[in-house]
């Protein structure tokens, strides 16, 4: 998973708005660009995006109330940056400078151009504490990886199966 958390000021943003910012950062995650830069690509219903709307008097900053302001949180389970850099032959401070890149560019017309100041972070959070509809998700490009990517849905596997578990080429 990439849960993006995004806290934005009330009505920063349409519905439209969110749909297209929702899709552009599954993108970063499950697309032929992350496969190029990032050396993976991830089931489209691993990436979550939730946005918060907060009120200027709910939302301080310096211990100042702020109403331009928009804070970003994002947690990785699904891939390490180290593994990664790995698979794009890359090192981790390349996937990083592309991955924030990606990110400010498109963010840009959605904050910046419209006066927002924006706070972005990125955690990182142990792969074997993670679970999917009460399953740990399949090793990174197994062949049960492959078809929750294709189905993009979770579905039963059998881990430690060699059919289902063995590692395949990066995707």
């Amino acid at each position: 998973m990439p849960l993006w958390q995004l806290f934005t000021p009330e009505n920063a943003y349409t519905p439209e708005e969110k749909a297209d910012l929702a899709d552009k950062i599954t993108n970063i995650y499950s697309s032929d660009w992350s496969r190029e830069n990032l050396g993976f690509v991830l089931p489209r219903f691993y990436t979550s995006v939730v946005f918060h709307e907060i009120k200027a008097d709910d939302f301080y900053v310096g211990g100042e109330s702020r109403s331009n302001f928009i804070q970003i949180e994002v947690v990785h389970i699904a891939r390490t940056n180290e593994g990664a850099a790995a698979l794009a032959g890359i090192t981790v401070e390349e996937i990083l400078r592309r991955y924030f890149e990606n990110v400010n560019d498109f963010l840009k017309p959605y904050t910046a151009d419209r006066g927002y100041e924006v706070e972005f972070h990125v955690e990182a959070a142990p792969f074997e504490t993670w679970q999917i509809d009460g399953m740990v998700p399949p090793v990174p490009h197994s062949e049960a990886e492959q078809r929750w990517y294709k189905e993009n849905r979770s579905s039963p596997y059998v881990a430690g199966n060699p059919s289902e578990d063995m590692r395949m080429s990066p995707a």
